[in-house]
């Protein structure tokens, strides 16, 4: 990879400097000269903030070619990927530097397990497998096939299927055929980004309380697109495996934590057991899945046990919106009912902050956040304007908060231009838009996604991890990027 000549080529494109860089990844004149002299390598949050900054996506910095950009590219043995599971199976990606591929070419080495221990895998597209050495046996669909050296095998991934090696270990070249990757699935540039920033992050682990089809259908995409590592099962191990039928297929990457079904109290204790998972630091995020939202919240926030920061729980929505060519955050659309609690302004605070970590685990280095409501000039006969007011008055860190601004005022630089907020820091230019109450939010939530067709994921901060509530109404798309974005978050939290 050859990223600081990309960078290069892309800056003198677009007239960046050097200087506007530095800006944007906070980098003093030492570290900027180190980056420049290739003695310094930008993190996965760095290379967000110069893709937001550049307009462009990461293969572009890391390859040099952007995600739609036909392309060929070589692979010398040294610039494989290569990943070792002790005793289990050894395997090295022949081509990591084309992204978006929907072939994934693979050396792989298989070791002789017990029938046990096989994992039956299941996914779209097809597979094609050719043994060099050794003696494998496959399972598809229930029907057994014996590989020796030099046989080949083409079948439909789709069927369940599994492998394992007769002697010690067996080698062979895989392809496996994907169809559309969730790269290419996703339709905006943005949220492109955030699926190969997540990839690029050390896999993380997380914690589903009572799992179901949808949830665990979810998490196996983030295994299958390399994003999880393990996945904590919490709950009734017999309802696990019962409930989530075909889709309890990755026993290599699950480890079910069972909690009698039996017990009156049983969501409670599941979602117990599971924010312990976190507390001991084991997993990254803790999701929800066919569990009461308020056992489950109400575990993550218990006084004695729970992982709450003190900050109130609230949700952020990101969106890539038609025609918006960025990043637009939505808070609260979801879990509190009003910004202002007690008639107080500062009430406020912990919703905001929420949303400002959000953005900068996002690489949005300076994000604007605008304060929404229904006119821009405060009177005390709508006590929320006032309130964003006072808000906008504070000094915020490493952010500029305004309000109170009308929603086309707060996204559209026209609009703000002829309404006299030209030199406003905010207006035109919001990264964050806060409303004033649930039912606004949820009102725009839903005109974007239904209406605009913007892409969306949802993180539910306040907690020490990323907290992800299901909803039977989010697509697995909205699961999976939800999963990417907490993945970016996580990784944001243990750099704090």
């Amino acid at each position: 990879m050859d990223i600081i000549n990309n960078l290069k080529i892309i800056m003198a494109k677009k007239n960046i400097t050097r200087a506007r860089i530095a800006e944007v990844l906070g980098y003093d004149e030492e570290n900027i000269q180190k980056l420049f002299n290739g003695e310094l390598f930008p993190g996965v949050s760095e290379l967000l903030k110069l893709t937001t900054l550049l307009k462009t996506d990461i293969p572009a910095l890391l390859h040099g070619k952007e995600y739609r950009e036909k392309k060929a590219i070589k692979t010398p043995p040294d610039a494989r990927e290569k990943i070792t599971k002790d005793g289990v199976l050894d395997y090295e990606s022949l081509a990591p530097a084309y992204s978006g591929r929907r072939m994934e070419p693979f050396l792989v080495t298989v070791y002789k397990k017990n029938i046990e221990e096989v994992d039956i895998s299941r996914h779209a597209g097809e597979e094609f497998l050719f043994v060099t050495q050794g003696q494998l046996m496959v399972i598809v669909d229930g029907k057994e096939y014996i590989l020796n050296e030099g046989d080949s095998l083409y079948f439909d991934s789709a069927l369940p299927h599994s492998v394992n090696s007769i002697t010690q270990k067996t080698k062979l070249i895989s392809s496996i055929y994907k169809g559309d990757s969730m790269v290419e699935m996703t339709k905006g540039r943005s949220m492109k980004a955030i699926i190969e920033a997540a990839k690029l992050l050390t896999k993380r682990n997380i914690v589903v309380i009572c799992p179901d089809t949808s949830s665990l259908a979810a998490v196996n995409k983030a295994i299958d697109e390399g994003i999880i590592e393990k996945a904590y099962l919490v709950g009734d191990a017999e309802q696990i495996k019962n409930q989530c039928g075909e889709e309890f297929r990755y026993k290599a990457h699950y480890e079910v934590v069972d909690v009698q079904a039996a017990n009156d109290d049983y969501e409670m204790n599941a979602a117990a057991r599971g924010v312990e998972i976190i507390q001991k630091k084991r997993a990254h995020m803790i999701m929800k899945g066919k569990v009461n939202t308020t056992a489950y919240v109400r575990a993550i926030l218990d006084r004695n046990n729970g992982i709450g920061t003190g900050r109130r729980l609230s949700l952020v929505g990101i969106f890539e919106i038609p025609g918006v060519d960025r990043l637009i955050m939505l808070t609260d659309p979801g879990i509190n009912p009003e910004l202002f609690t007690g008639n107080s302004a500062d009430s406020g605070i912990d919703i905001i902050n929420n949303a400002i970590d959000v953005a900068k685990s996002l690489g949005v280095t300076q994000p604007k956040i605008a304060i929404l409501d229904a006119n821009e000039i405060p009177t005390n006969s709508i006590p929320t304007t006032v309130h964003a007011e006072t808000l906008s008055n504070k000094q915020w860190a490493g952010a500029d908060v305004f309000g109170p601004l009308s929603y086309d005022i707060a996204i559209y630089e026209e609009f703000a231009e002829k309404k006299g907020f030209k030199n406003n820091p905010v207006a035109g230019k919001a990264d964050i838009l806060v409303v004033p109450f649930i039912v606004s939010g949820n009102i725009l939530y839903k005109s974007w996604v239904m209406t605009m067709g913007a892409e969306v994921a949802n993180v539910v901060l306040g907690a020490k991890v990323p907290v992800i509530l299901t909803s039977r109404s989010d697509t697995d798309m909205v699961k999976f990027l939800t999963m990417c974005a907490s993945a970016l978050y996580s990784d944001y939290l243990e750099g704090q």
